[in-house]
């Protein structure tokens, strides 16, 4: 429920370029719901977004959060965010990260069990600080 409130709310934000969850999926990819239904019994609690720009207003967002933590381990029950590109995925070659979609404006969430309401303020109080 959580994560499904933040998706929506990142995809009308106008500094967000893309959202990826997979509640998206019959709108973005709908060749891909029947699997989505078999594999998945819900939407889960992580979505990862493009901002516009690139690594500096990535960093800009993560820096400003106040709530949401900041960890490489995205399997809490707090909220945490990470930067794929230079964290997770630091070793993975920069051409295969493209070719995965991965660049340096993502970032992903995992979103906690926290009111849903204090995880969409810190996030949009951050999304104040990217200047783009």
């Amino acid at each position: 429920f959580n994560a499904e409130k933040v998706a929506h709310y990142l995809l009308q934000h106008p500094k967000v370029e893309k959202v990826y969850y997979l509640g998206f999926t019959k709108m973005n990819n709908p060749g891909q719901l029947n699997i989505l239904k078999k594999q998945y019994p819900s939407n889960g609690a992580m979505l990862s977004f493009d901002l516009k720009g690139g690594e500096k207003e990535a960093f800009t967002f993560l820096n400003h959060l106040e709530h949401i933590k900041l960890a490489v381990s995205l399997g809490g029950t707090e909220s945490l965010a990470e930067h794929p590109f230079s964290m997770t995925h630091a070793d993975v070659p920069p051409e295969e990260k493209n070719g995965l979609g991965l660049t340096d404006k993502m970032v992903r969430l995992s979103v906690g069990i926290e009111n849903w309401h204090d995880i969409i303020q810190d996030i949009e109080q951050a999304l104040l600080a990217v200047q783009n």
